[in-house]
């Protein structure tokens, strides 16, 4: 499932049948590449509660159910050294520095949160507008991924790999 079918979906309690707000963002362990929560806001909350991934019985429809409101706990339940919240929006470099562009989504387990891919749009203007396949976007396996952080590092063969090349 794409991270962006996430947000937005409306969460409800199966055990109440009420709905407890909707989903606005995701926190990522970036040393374990997974979704360890879904921030949730709305509804009954007056601050926003996380839910911990392992927590959600389904996430379909545009629709997480959860088995009951009490699933709901605050970030600090989640170890916070190192958590971001998010991929999307983020730049995009290869190790030896070369900005490919920014992080438009990634695909997530729906089951364990394992992220794998993330897909990235190449932005013109920060390759000099002298590629070829300027504006188009690419999707890559997450092994080929080195960081997940402020930045997402890849690896340098990436530019190969997805055939960006210098217009002639």
């Amino acid at each position: 499932m794409n991270a962006q079918e996430l947000v937005n979906a409306k969460v409800l309690d199966i055990g109440s049948g009420t709905t407890v707000g909707s989903v606005t963002g995701v926190l990522i362990d970036p040393q374990e590449r997974k979704v360890v929560a879904l921030r949730v806001d709305g509804g009954f909350l007056a601050r926003p509660h996380y839910l911990a991934f392992e927590n959600i019985v389904s996430a379909e429809n545009d629709v997480v159910t959860i088995p009951t409101r009490e699933s709901l706990v605050q970030r600090g339940s989640f170890r916070a050294i190192g958590m971001i919240d998010g991929l999307t929006g983020r730049e995009v470099f290869t190790e030896d520095g070369m900005d490919l562009g920014t992080v438009q989504d990634y695909t997530v387990e729906p089951i364990t949160g394992e992220i794998h891919s993330i897909t990235f749009a190449v932005d013109k203007e920060r390759l000099g507008g002298l590629w070829h396949a300027t504006g188009d976007s690419y999707n890559l396996p997450i092994t080929l991924v080195k960081t997940l952080g402020e930045n997402v590092i890849v690896d340098n063969s990436v530019p190969d790999e997805v055939g960006l090349k210098k217009a002639a």
